[in-house]
């Protein structure tokens, strides 16, 4: 585990899209495992640039998306989201780029599906997640426990069909992008507090090759 930390948030993502670069570079077919966040589009952006300059070519990368919500509930889905960010940006191609579908007549078969698919091309070798305010990663929501593997979560912006903890885990390296004073409470309880249910990313403390990415204001307790 290491603990990155930088002057702003504008460092930061220039710091994480040459973070994601590099690992593209070192794997050009690899699976990845892409947070949705909007506080991420300026990293995705910097990393489309470096694409359109030639520098990075995703024609072998597969991506999977981390989590979608419910079409009832939402009106813009997540991946409708991160083709605006990222994949309209880069020469992906579109076979290549998974997301949990928004809508289904039984969830758990669709869940058990799209962790298949994560299997079947030998598990993510990279995710890059953001930690939410409450310890959140992906959409894992603080609990008495937490579910494995892609399930749907009930948050306050409705349902939510997510990777599980230990999807995150299985990756070879997980990216957690910690960012902006509000997050300054909860940012030692992830990297250095117990490792709680209630505090969902407070779990990859335990990862061997995860990298914590943290700007100054949200590092100010840590």
């Amino acid at each position: 585990m290491s603990v990155l930390v930088y002057r702003d948030s504008d460092t930061l993502s220039q710091a994480l899209a040459t973070l994601l670069a590099g690992c593209i570079i070192e794997k050009p077919n690899s699976a990845l495992g892409l947070d949705c966040n909007p506080s991420l589009a300026s990293a995705y952006r910097k990393i489309a640039g470096m694409t359109s300059d030639g520098l990075l070519d995703w024609a072998s990368i597969r991506t999977f998306n981390l989590y979608e919500h419910v079409k009832q509930d939402t009106e813009v889905s997540d991946e409708s989201r991160m083709h605006a960010m990222l994949y309209d940006r880069v020469n992906i191609l579109t076979e290549n780029i998974y997301a949990p579908c928004a809508e289904a007549r039984d969830w758990s078969v669709l869940c058990n599906d799209y962790e298949n698919a994560i299997l079947d091309v030998g598990g993510l070798d990279t995710v890059v997640c953001t930690i939410g305010t409450d310890g959140r990663v992906a959409c894992n929501m603080p609990g008495s426990e937490l579910a494995p593997v892609t399930h749907v979560e009930r948050t306050e912006g409705g349902r939510v069909v997510t990777v599980g903890i230990s999807t995150i885990m299985a990756a070879k390296r997980v990216i957690a992008v910690i960012s902006g004073y509000e997050l300054s409470r909860i940012a030692p309880l992830v990297i250095s507090g117990p490792v709680l249910p209630s505090v969902p990313a407070s779990y990859l403390q335990l990862h061997q090759n995860a990298i914590f990415m943290l700007d100054e204001d949200a590092a100010e307790h840590v």
